[in-house]
């Protein structure tokens, strides 16, 4: 007895009739003017200061500017983080620990207000600078 042949079915067409849109989407260029840590005539330098008490600490300041990472800089002792182009609007961040108390001051008018004292244990704050 003859075994029967299987027949391979056929490939289903793809369908041409559907209306597909496409969309292009157009990328921004980047140019000096664009780059996030292009000089404005309003930037300035802008201190951050933490003075450790009773103990030691360790931080870290960030300045971010419409979202993007400009500057991060640690100290692991009292003194100062130093940020060159800071503009209105930027955002600087610190997060930390201290076994004593922390005092942490920004030369420049933020909200919220420093200088903020920080007890025993984590520093997390962020300014928005005014």
């Amino acid at each position: 007895m003859a075994k029967s042949a299987k027949k391979a079915k056929p490939k289903p067409k793809p369908d041409t009739t559907s209306n597909t849109k496409t969309e292009t989407m157009t990328t921004q260029g980047l140019t000096a003017n664009s780059l996030a840590t292009a000089e404005a005539p309003h930037s300035q330098p802008v201190d951050v200061t933490f003075n450790f008490t009773s103990g030691v600490g360790q931080a870290t300041a960030v300045l971010f500017r419409k979202g993007v990472l400009i500057n991060m800089q640690s100290i692991s002792k009292s003194g100062n983080v130093n940020f060159s182009e800071v503009q209105s609007g930027d955002v600087i961040s610190i997060s930390g620990v201290c076994a004593g108390k922390a005092n942490v001051a920004i030369n420049t008018p933020t909200t919220p207000v420093t200088p903020e004292q920080f007890n025993a244990g984590l520093i997390i704050a962020g300014y928005l600078v005014n």
